[in-house]
């Protein structure tokens, strides 16, 4: 049954600021970041129901439809029932209400309806209570025709009040979160209504899940693009700009490298590096779509690898096993991202472990050896350890393929 998403942002913020829809959270207004949530989940198509456009969100509702997110405005709620079919299930977002990823990927792959739930003392306080033992956590699954038949008797009552109540009166299904718990993600049911809950929100949102990503990016890149992305978050830089960024300076690194300038090269595959995974962070935060996200790694890790082919042949001249060692590397790593690619593909299938090599790892592990001169040396750790990584990814590939089996 095909899913839609109803969003509110008819409440003021309890400080003054405004709608509470239009406050800040990672840098996008809270209902493009609800917007987002439900598309993820597989929502087709997202109405949001609010009395009067502010400006601030008609840049955001752009953005949304700029990456192919379909989203109308209703200015009330006989309206926004109306463009929902009576068969569609209905994702209900309470005004101010987020949480993660996976606890709207357990409600909705249930059948309507369905509440998202929080017990006694979890989340950060304002839930509507539903029993004794039990909040409503601001997300509803239900149908087009109840959305219809509620809108219908409403009079003067609030939409998602009722909405609660006819569910419970219906023993709609409860999926339960406590705070992220067993849903293996740490960001915690909220319900924003100041610019203080918008703030709270922001920081829950930096709580990256690392799982999967090499030793560069965990121990040296990730905590200074979180530096980074806390003071350009609410600044008007697209992610894809800092990514592009990146590509740039292992280009830009190319013909440095082919003349033998190998401080100036690494140092620009190294801030290219920084860009990249600065970029990454801002997208993650701000629910950006990943659709592109693999071409612009492949992008740089072509860049990067042709900056070490470049490297390669400079050094052939006095040496010809340079050149050899330099192809080497990069066949190597390029059929180990074909067999991580595949590793991706099948799922939940064993990743590959966080200390196999990357192009980033390739880099870093490179520099020692240019401080001390013995570059040829450096080229063929660098072929070992690539070597050993592919060997290992290799296995681990071999084991997700027979588990699926």
């Amino acid at each position: 049954m095909a899913l839609a998403a109803l969003i509110a942002a008819v409440r003021e913020a309890e400080d003054g600021s405004g709608l509470v829809g239009t406050l800040s959270v990672a840098g996008r207004t809270l209902v493009e970041r609800q917007a987002r949530l439900a598309a993820a989940a597989g929502a087709s198509h997202v109405v949001l129901l609010i009395e009067r456009l502010p400006a601030g969100l008609t840049g955001a509702i752009d953005r949304l439809r700029r990456d192919n997110i379909t989203i109308d405005v209703a200015r009330s709620a006989g309206d926004a029932a109306d463009r929902f079919h009576p068969d569609e299930r209905v994702l209900v977002f309470a005004d101010g209400a987020v949480v993660g990823h996976e606890a709207i990927a357990r409600l909705v792959a249930g059948p309507a309806p369905g509440l998202l739930t929080i017990g006694e003392g979890g989340g950060s306080g304002g839930f509507e209570r539903i029993d004794a033992g039990a909040h409503w956590a601001g997300l509803a699954l239900v149908s087009g025709d109840t959305l219809r038949k509620t809108v219908a008797m409403l009079g003067d009552w609030d939409l998602h009040s009722t909405l609660l109540r006819r569910a419970v009166g219906s023993s709609a299904r409860r999926v339960d979160i406590a705070d992220g718990a067993g849903l293996g993600e740490p960001f915690p049911a909220m319900l924003v209504r100041s610019r203080a809950g918008a703030r709270a929100a922001t920081e829950a949102s930096f709580a990256v899940d690392r799982e999967g990503e090499g030793w560069p990016a965990r121990l040296l890149y990730g905590p200074l693009a979180r530096a980074i992305s806390g003071v350009i978050l609410d600044r008007p830089i697209e992610s894809r700009w800092l990514r592009w960024g990146g590509i740039g300076a292992a280009v830009v690194a190319v013909p440095m490298l082919w003349r033998g300038w190998l401080a100036a090269g690494l140092l620009l595959l190294v801030l290219g590096a920084l860009l990249d995974a600065t970029g990454r962070l801002l997208a993650s935060l701000r629910l950006s779509p990943g659709s592109v996200e693999d071409r612009i790694a492949l992008a740089r890790a072509g860049a990067m690898g042709l900056g070490l082919l470049a490297f390669a042949c400079h050094k052939a001249s006095a040496n010809p096993a340079s050149l050899v060692l330099g192809i080497g590397i990069v066949a190597v790593m390029a059929a180990m991202a074909r067999e991580r690619l595949a590793l991706r593909l099948l799922g939940d299938g064993p990743r590959s472990p966080g200390w196999t090599a990357d192009v980033d790892a390739l880099t870093l592990l490179f520099i020692p050896f240019v401080f001390i001169q013995q570059t040829l040396a450096g080229l063929a750790v660098l072929g070992l350890y690539a070597a050993a990584s592919f060997a290992v990814t290799q296995h681990r590939l071999v084991r997700a393929a027979r588990g699926k089996a």
